[in-house]
């Protein structure tokens, strides 16, 4: 919840200074998606409230556009000004799709977007591409910031596991991720340092989709 109130909280502070009526226009439009994100995401919580559990089901899994799913949450990452200054470059295949819940995809780049931001230096680089196989198709999130040691790597997706300075991340972030990938039938994988000895990389594995599977 907190990322869409982040992001209709800076779009809000922007209108105050706005006088180009086409912008006014496209920010309360982007209010108006991160509310009915909101929405989603608190509806998510009441039916886990009243099942216990946090299972994507059969009708929540579609056929989703891995480009366009990393496009909204660049988008909303950004929206945050006070947030480190990063370069996103999104390169997943624009013909790339996946299986999985638009909502619980969503909130996965975003933990894994705003963790290689926070471990950027400013302007730096954070890069997304895609790869697919036959039966499934790999997504990697790549940063150049400073890397995770060695001997942390096996805690990082344990909860309330942080390399944070205090009062600056939960340790919930990573743990979400693994739990979402699960329930979606998907799995991820770190690599760090990379091949300069600097930086991070996650790899995504979901079950490959299409739009003609899905109508049929």
């Amino acid at each position: 919840i907190g990322n869409p109130v982040t992001g209709i909280s800076s779009l809000a502070q922007n209108l105050a200074y706005e006088d180009d009526i086409s912008a006014v226009q496209e920010a309360a439009a982007d209010i108006l998606i991160q509310t009915e994100r909101v929405s989603r995401i608190v509806e998510s919580l009441v039916n886990f409230s009243h099942t216990g559990r946090d299972v994507a089901s059969t009708e929540d899994m579609q056929a989703l556009n891995i480009a366009d799913c990393v496009d909204e949450a660049m988008h909303l990452l950004q929206l945050d000004h006070k947030a480190r200054d990063i370069q996103f470059q999104n390169r997943c295949d624009r013909e790339h799709l996946v299986r999985a819940d638009s909502q619980r995809l969503l909130q996965v780049f975003i933990n894994l977007l705003g963790n290689a931001r926070d471990a950027s230096d400013e302007q730096g680089l954070i890069e997304v591409d895609s790869e697919r196989g036959k039966d499934f198709t790999t997504i990697i999130v790549t940063d150049h910031g400073s890397g995770i040691p060695a001997e942390l790597q096996a805690q990082v997706f344990e909860p309330f596991f942080t390399t944070k300075e205090p009062g600056q991340g939960t340790g919930l972030g990573l743990a979400l991720v693994y739990s979402i990938l699960e329930n979606m039938d998907g799995r991820i994988l770190l690599q760090s340092p990379l091949e300069d000895g600097n930086g991070t990389r996650f790899r995504i594995t979901l079950n490959s989709a299409s739009y003609d599977a899905e109508y049929a």
